[in-house]
């Protein structure tokens, strides 16, 4: 059994080639996404630093503002000039917590105390300013840091409280400002902002942070690292970042982190830095994880499909080839090609054997050119220079041709192969012609399977028939087979042979009108001619085929033919007469058979017609008579013909349709349908245009397909019985006749299909 080796490798080959896209097109769209996951997080990142800034700028933005408009508020500029006035102070405390109302939702509260005194004004109390610091988690450090005029820079702070209701503890961020108010006067405004308020929310998804830097130190963290990475960040060297930091984003980058730096357009000594873990390349898979794995997918089925298909029609030349390499034997070996070779060999070697025995057997120029001068295909005026061209000079004038053919070439078929008979016709041709050519010049030349040729340059008819007799004779003494040969009549020249070869081949066509004799001459056949009736059994076959077909013109033109050779050009004796008057009644009789038409009903019919055709009393009336009777039985067929119309073939169809799976043969149809099997198989050919065996047998075919479709694992002979076939060879050969190969073949393609 033939394994598909050639339609494996090509299938693993595409797989390898569609894997091999897959990978790369999921690599690139894989590439593809973290680029643009990477841009937009990025960007994603810048918008967030900035916005974020933004939001804080603004918030202190309007803290200064209001610290501009107290320092203009009389009660604010008073408290700073004067001595301790509590009602002054009071009303401080007042201008305080207004403004703080009106600006409650931005989180930050504004504090006052003087640089000589150490009251401190607050919008809720009024307090000394160690308590006051002790309160806001400000430390001795923090302390030493204010100065005592408004010359003392801006200083920031940041400080842990715990709230009042809970243990936890809320981080401020504070801003003590020193401004000059009044005359001489000067004042520290202690600005306090709520981290919680005054830094952007992070995300609990991710690890990041959020910081203020100042003069290269936190004023804030606020972060959701874990610890270790935590840790990480706080030891990270901040001068070098917020030397780098300027007013517009920049990005900073080492192994762990990535540093989004900013610096703040309202507090210049303050950036602000947005930390995120560094980007990678697991990152960026995760969150496409599903996406890919999907991609993937789909792209796998979609390539499994496609080298299917592709292999499928790339194998499908060499499976087509397999299937008609088929007929040479049953596919064996490693694999198709393999397969293919071994036949192509085979093959070629045949080819090779056949050219051999062509070349063998191929005419030379000389036996063509007898050949075609034999068939009167050469023309007249080139005759002469072939003759001379072919060194046959002998041949130019006085020609006889003699056909000689085996007598009993039936029985030999029987006896012998078709390579014996031919090897004895050699034999046989070659004996005769080395005893010719001692009497007279002549040519042998090999005519068909039974049949050879001489051109005898003589013109004496008697001289070559002895000479032929006595060659054959000693042929038939020595072998059990006979020969019989015939002579045409000579002729002056070479141009005119044909005439002479055609008449000895009808020679040999009639010689059952001579008496038994191995030689016949066209003497012997004219004087029997003129003195015997011709009536040639296939001359009878013809003309019984043409009337029964309704073929009205040929069969006349034939019946005509014989009734001229045999009542106007022979000169036959009244028992001849009677003899051919009989011959013509036996055909009527024969074309009535097989019609199924009522004998006698036709008798009755045309008994006077008949009678002249028995009784013979002139050749005028038998000439009439006869050409009557046959054109009545023409008349009748073509009164079937109008009977048998296309509803009956349509009927005799569907009959078979019904039957086909019956031992169905011609007989049953004529029977089932009342006509004769001979009419009904010319009738269903003209009507159908398929003999009935051709279509009967193309059904059967049809129907056994469409049972192996039904029924997978049907066996051959069980599958032949079904549709009528009682022998599995026979319709194994009848399958391979309409389908090109087996059923056994066809049955597995329909598997390979599926």
């Amino acid at each position: 059994m033939l394994r598909k080796s050639f339609f494996t490798k090509l299938l693993i080959a595409y797989l390898i080639i569609v894997f091999a896209y897959t990978m790369i097109a999921v690599c690139l769209s894989f590439f593809k996404d973290g680029q643009r996951v990477r841009s937009e997080l990025s960007q994603n990142q810048q918008n967030f630093l900035m916005q974020s800034r933004d939001k804080i700028d603004t918030k202190l933005g309007v803290s200064f503002n209001l610290i501009a408009q107290l320092r203009r508020n009389d009660h604010v500029v008073k408290f700073a000039e004067k001595e301790r006035n509590y009602y002054e102070i009071t009303q401080t405390s007042y201008a305080l917590q207004n403004h703080i109302d009106a600006f409650s939702e931005f989180g930050y509260s504004i504090d006052l105390m003087k640089t000589n005194d150490d009251l401190v004004i607050t919008p809720q109390i009024s307090s000394d300013r160690r308590r006051y610091m002790e309160d806001m988690g400000m430390t001795n450090e923090d302390l030493a840091q204010l100065g005592t005029d408004s010359t003392s820079p801006t200083i920031t702070l940041s400080s842990r409280q715990k709230t009042t209701s809970t243990d936890n503890e809320s981080v401020s961020i504070i801003i003590v400002n020193p401004e000059r108010v009044g005359i001489g006067n000067s004042l520290f405004f202690v600005v306090s902002f709520f981290e919680q308020l005054l830094l952007p929310p992070l995300s609990p998804d991710t690890q990041e942070a959020f910081a203020i830097i100042e003069n290269g130190r936190y004023v804030t963290l606020k972060s959701s690292f874990d610890d270790k990475r935590e840790k990480q960040l706080l030891a990270y060297p901040l001068a070098q970042l917020d030397e780098q930091a300027t007013v517009d984003y920049k990005k900073l980058s080492n192994d762990e982190f990535d540093f989004h730096l900013i610096r703040s357009n309202t507090m210049p000594q303050w950036s602000y830095m947005y930390v995120t873990q560094n980007y990678s390349l697991v990152d960026s898979f995760s969150p496409n994880l599903k996406g890919t794995v999907l991609l993937l997918a789909i792209l796998i089925f979609v390539g499994l499909a496609f080298a299917y298909t592709v292999s499928r029609r790339m194998y499908r030349p060499v499976g087509h080839l397999v299937g008609l390499f088929k007929s040479y034997g049953e596919p064996a070996g490693a694999d198709e090609f393999a397969f293919l070779n071994e036949t192509a060999t085979s093959i070629s070697k045949a080819n090779e054997q056949m050219k051999s025995a062509l070349h063998e057997h191929k005419l030379s120029m000389r036996d063509k050119f007898l050949r075609d001068l034999l068939h009167g295909l050469v023309p007249p005026e080139k005759v002469d220079d072939l003759l001379n061209a072919h060194q046959l000079q002998s041949l130019s004038s006085n020609l006889s041709v003699c056909v000689i053919s085996f007598s009993n070439a039936k029985e030999l078929e029987e006896q012998y192969s078709k390579d014996a008979i031919l090897t004895i016709k050699l034999k046989t041709s070659l004996i005769i012609h080395e005893q010719l050519k001692v009497h007279f010049p002549c040519e042998l030349l090999d005519h068909d399977f039974t049949k050879f040729v001489f051109i005898i340059s003589e013109s004496d008819t008697e001289s070559i028939q002895k000479k032929l007799m006595k060659a054959m004779a000693q042929i038939e003494d020595a072998h059990a087979y006979g020969l019989t040969a015939a002579v045409g009549q000579p002729v002056a020249s070479a141009g005119e042979i044909d005439r002479s070869f055609i008449q000895a081949l009808d020679i040999l066509k009639r010689r059952s009108a001579v008496d038994k004799t191995s030689v016949i001459t066209y003497k012997q056949l004219s004087q029997v001619q003129m003195v015997s009736y011709y009536y040639p059994i296939d001359t009878e076959r013809e003309l019984i085929s043409y009337v029964i077909r309704g073929k009205r013109e040929n069969a006349l033109n034939t019946l005509n033919r014989l009734l001229s050779e045999n009542l106007e050009q022979r000169q036959l004796t009244r028992q001849q007469l009677d003899q051919f008057s009989l011959l013509v009644l036996a055909t009527l009789s024969r074309i009535i058979q097989q019609l199924n038409m009522p004998f006698e009903e036709f008798v009755q019919a045309h008994k006077e017609s008949l009678d002249i055709v028995q009784h013979g009393e002139s050749k005028e009336l038998m000439v009439s008579a006869i050409t009557s009777l046959f054109g009545a039985m023409m008349d009748t067929i073509d009164q079937q013909n109008e009977m048998m119309d296309n509803s009956t073939v349509k009927r005799m169809i569907e009959y078979i349709h019904d039957n086909y799976n019956r031992d169905l043969s011609l007989s049953m149809i004529a029977e089932e349908f009342n006509f004769s099997p001979g009419y009904v198989s010319i009738a269903f050919k003209n009507h159908s245009g398929e003999n009935f065996k051709d279509y009967l047998n193309f059904y059967r075919v049809q129907q056994a397909k469409e049972i192996m479709r039904q029924q997978k694992d049907i066996k051959i002979g069980d599958l032949a019985l079904m549709v009528g076939c009682n022998n599995a060879n026979t319709f194994i050969r009848m399958f391979r006749k309409y389908e090109g190969l087996a059923p056994g073949q066809y049955a597995k393609k329909l598997n390979e299909k599926e």
